[in-house]
């Protein structure tokens, strides 16, 4: 199995922008605006780590097996860290006025991320 290109893994981040660019306005639209701000926040919690990883690991991809392995656990643990502290954040700092659409919407943008990096492994 040989390297994919670095594009190839923003592929998932990608069809998160833009799944989240057609559901904010649904949100929005159906439920208000704080539940929007709140899908909103937690749909960045998973984006903005998702694509820290894909950075990270199209730079591992010009490197040899077992550099681009430790990168890629390294890049695995940051978004780990990336989300952890996201969350924190969102909760300590915005105080979203539905908290269940924090969650929604991480859950809304993993499904992407998911079915994104199955294609991937294609």
């Amino acid at each position: 199995m040989r390297p994919g290109r670095p594009a190839q893994y923003l592929r998932p981040t990608l069809l998160q922008l833009l799944a989240l660019l057609f559901a904010v306005p649904a949100v929005l639209l159906s439920l208000g605006e704080g539940a929007a701000v709140s899908f909103s926040a937690g749909a960045l919690c998973s984006v903005l780590p998702q694509a820290y990883f894909a950075w990270r690991m199209g730079g591992a991809t010009r490197r040899g097996a077992a550099q681009a392995a430790r990168a890629g656990l390294a890049a695995e643990g940051g978004k780990f860290l990336l989300s952890a502290v996201s969350f924190a954040l969102v909760f300590a700092v915005l105080r979203p006025a539905f908290p269940a659409f924090v969650f929604v919407g991480y859950g809304v943008m993993w499904v992407v991320q998911v079915a994104g990096a199955i294609r991937l492994m294609r």
